[in-house]
């Protein structure tokens, strides 16, 4: 697995998060279901080429004081 690759996944990841995160906050159920489904996505992709991205949904979490990808509070 190339460095890039990885790079992306944990990007997509990212993204995936804030999508959801913002749709909970917004609360808009069909957004909501289509961010849980991209994010199930990105991470069943993750975890099929061993690309950790919990440590950068965590940070990305702390730094906005929010919740984590399953809602819990990481801060």
């Amino acid at each position: 697995m190339s460095t890039a690759f990885a790079a992306a996944v944990r990007e997509r990841a990212q993204m995936a998060w804030q999508a959801l995160r913002a749709a909970r906050q917004d609360g808009d159920t069909h957004a909501v279901l289509v961010a849980e489904a991209e994010w199930e996505d990105v991470r069943r992709l993750a975890d099929a080429h061993a690309v950790p991205i919990e440590a950068t949904i965590e940070a990305a979490a702390c730094e906005a004081g929010g919740a984590g990808p399953a809602g819990e509070d990481v801060a």
